[in-house]
């Protein structure tokens, strides 16, 4: 049988992820919610056994169960602990000229039940009737907030700017709902690339 050999890009090629980078992402998880104050308590304790112990091995990895016992129960509520390492963050109107600063258009719509969107080359207004089609299709009802932005990915940030045809005082809610519901906005973005 040959050798196999991974690559260092590959997640079976690298180490397991050290208890410092799962405290950091799940911080900046907990950050994201609204009950953030309630966790605070924990994580400075867990910060604080990990610095004093750094050359105890056993308090490691009590800590390390620990912060993964916490995930776990975030995962069985349904959370990606994983967006923890990822940021949303609105950036002003941009137009026609961003996409030459890798800029792509979305069409973004909120229900009472899901936030769906569509990208693509046309022009927001050609997303937005596409958007409203797929809305139909599956029977959507309710209340409906539709935002007409462009996007783009720099690192773990997705960074999202007003278009012409978004009016102000709905990209300024846009934004009031990217602060109150990060989390949510990442589960359903995260594959938008």
């Amino acid at each position: 049988m040959a050798p196999l050999f991974l690559s260092k890009d590959s997640p079976f090629g690298r180490p397991f992820r050290s208890t410092w980078d799962l405290l950091s992402e799940t911080t900046s998880f907990i950050s994201m919610r609204e009950d953030a104050d309630h966790y605070q308590d924990i994580l400075r304790d867990w910060r604080r056994r990990l610095q004093e112990g750094s050359r105890d091995p056993e308090i490691q990895r009590q800590v390390r169960e620990e912060i993964v016992a916490l995930r776990k129960a975030f995962r069985k509520d349904g959370y990606d602990v994983s967006l923890g390492s990822f940021d949303i963050q609105c950036e002003g109107f941009r137009n026609e000229t961003s996409m030459n600063e890798g800029y792509r258009r979305i069409v973004l719509l909120f229900s009472d039940r899901v936030i769906l969107y569509e990208t693509g080359e046309g022009n927001h207004l050609n997303l937005w009737e596409a958007l409203e089609q797929k809305s139909r299709r599956i029977a959507l009802s309710g209340n409906r907030e539709y935002h007409h932005l462009w996007y783009r990915w720099k690192g773990r940030v997705l960074y999202l700017a007003g278009a012409d045809s978004e009016p102000k005082e709905s990209y300024a809610r846009f934004c009031q709902i990217v602060q109150s519901k990060k989390l949510l906005l990442l589960a359903s973005l995260k594959k938008l690339r």
